[in-house]
């Protein structure tokens, strides 16, 4: 038997020689000057070269329109809720599509990485869309705050800067990080801009405060994108990869969501959502029912900031962390402490109780009654360490705030031990279809939502010699 050191006790230096890296400036296919809500931006990643996928970033300007004379247009909450749909293709094949992208993150967000000790990390990704700062050129004044929330101290005739540098799916989990595009060809990123709906609109003197208009469109420009690349001058670790790759191939294993859309529906009693999925690795399910509420009408909660500052008196323009710190507005008549656009609302108020089935078998024995619900959000979550793993996002403070405005069900089939390596060990389907059945009861609730199921799997990316690439489900 070999003797080892335990780790704390070990002598042992690793060296890694002949490395560099440097980060690359990348542009996206249209290269026009700006876009706007609904488009379409690709960006080629760097071909024959080491990328890390970790350093992946979006950056870009934008700004709001409105066609409501007194309140203006701004962005929600999170730079990421721009993104409607994510898509990357490898050599022409599809590997990866999240539909309602926007939906999903803010969900996972706002449960798993939105805790209050990021804003300040995390500015640049609109963590707080209440307020934002400007300075003057010749800098003769300090940082002015901007608040959105009121039209008598906002400016959205400026340009705001915004980096997306937290991702879901195949630029997060891959299990190799570090690609080699040399050995996959192209690899495209599609990203299809969310409509208008998610933005909101800055109070007015009119209707106590409330806004009644409607946000006509955003634009963005300077639309750019950056990545590490990394080059081994020593051509020990090229040779090693080929000599794999033209035996059995490169294998790379990675996350990503399927998601269902449901059609807009009304509570009832009891509610039945269905979806069907073929995978070999389902590990976890997320069931998310989405606010509706008269999105691009222009009626009065429609296009606000879920934020408890409902009208334009002085003493009422109040900030979240105003606002959070007990300094509540003068009228408090929307929003609590969501502190995000309505379009994002995760509405399950009224919910009694929720379940899960697969193939007819419930996944729990009984219906979880809400707290339950939370509770296991949170081991779903903690299991794998999802997105950021910081913190809830500070306006979670109730299980009726909960139900309110972040409403979520996660069931977790996966099991995963942190530090260990890649790991598929999610339900298997066995090559025939899993009906994933979701089943709530809302009491007497009957206002309108809209059901999204995301399911997470695990694909396995086979890669063989002459970029021949094969997606195993």
């Amino acid at each position: 038997m070999e003797m080892q050191f335990p780790k704390n006790l070990a002598y042992a230096v690793k060296s890694l020689n002949s490395f560099s890296k440097s980060t690359v400036k990348l542009l996206p296919d249209n290269r026009t000057d700006t876009v706007t809500s609904g488009n379409i931006i690709r960006v080629r990643l760097p071909q024959n070269s080491i990328i890390d996928l970790r350093t992946f970033t979006m950056y870009y300007q934008g700004i709001v329109t409105a066609s409501n004379s007194g309140g203006k247009g701004h962005f929600p909450r999170l730079s990421s809720s721009i993104i409607d749909t994510l898509t990357i293709y490898v050599n022409g094949t599809q590997i990866e599509n999240i539909q309602n992208y926007n939906l999903l993150y803010n969900t996972l967000y706002d449960l798993d990485g939105g805790g209050i000790d990021q804003q300040a990390k995390r500015h640049l990704e609109n963590v707080d869309p209440s307020v934002f700062y400007l300075i003057t050129d010749n800098q003769t004044s300090s940082a002015q705050p901007q608040i959105t929330t009121v039209a008598a101290t906002d400016n959205s005739t400026v340009y705001r800067k915004f980096v997306i540098n937290n991702w879901l799916g195949f630029l997060a989990t891959c299990s190799t990080p570090c690609i080699d595009t040399n050995d996959l060809n192209e690899v495209i990123i599609e990203i299809r801009l969310a409509t208008s709906d998610v933005c909101f609109l800055s109070c007015d003197a009119g209707a106590g405060g409330l806004t009644t208009g409607t946000v006509g469109s955003y634009t963005l420009k300077n639309v750019g994108f950056s990545i590490s690349k990394i080059v081994f001058n020593d051509p020990m670790y090229y040779n090693m990869k080929a000599s794999k790759l033209l035996g059995d191939g490169l294998t790379l294993g990675y996350n990503t969501y399927i998601n269902t859309r449901g059609g807009q529906t009304a509570k009832t009693s009891s509610m039945n959502i269905y979806t069907n999925i073929n995978t070999t690795s389902l590990n976890q399910v997320i069931c998310v029912l989405q606010d509706p509420d008269n999105w691009g009408t222009g009626a009065l909660d429609g296009k606000n900031l879920l934020l408890n500052t409902a009208t334009a008196a002085t003493n009422d323009r109040k900030t979240f962390n105003e606002v959070l710190n007990g300094t509540l507005p003068a009228t408090a008549a929307l929003g609590d402490f969501f502190n995000q656009s309505q379009y994002f609302r995760r509405n399950g108020v009224g919910l009694t109780t929720s379940q899960l089935f697969i193939n007819n078998t419930p996944i729990t024995p009984q219906p979880l009654e809400p707290e339950l619900i939370y509770n296991e959000n949170l081991i779903a979550l903690g299991n794998n360490q999802q997105d950021m793993g910081i913190g809830i996002h500070p306006g979670c403070v109730s299980l009726a705030h909960f139900l309110k405005y972040y409403f979520c069900h996660i069931t977790s089939l996966e099991n995963i031990c942190p530090g260990e390596p890649f790991t598929k060990s999610g339900l298997d389907g066995k090559a025939s279809s899993l009906n994933i059945n979701w089943v709530l009861n809302m009491g007497t609730a009957t206002d309108q939502v809209i059901p999204h199921i995301y399911c997470n799997c695990t694909r396995i990316m086979q890669v063989n010699e002459g970029h021949a690439i094969t997606v195993i489900v």
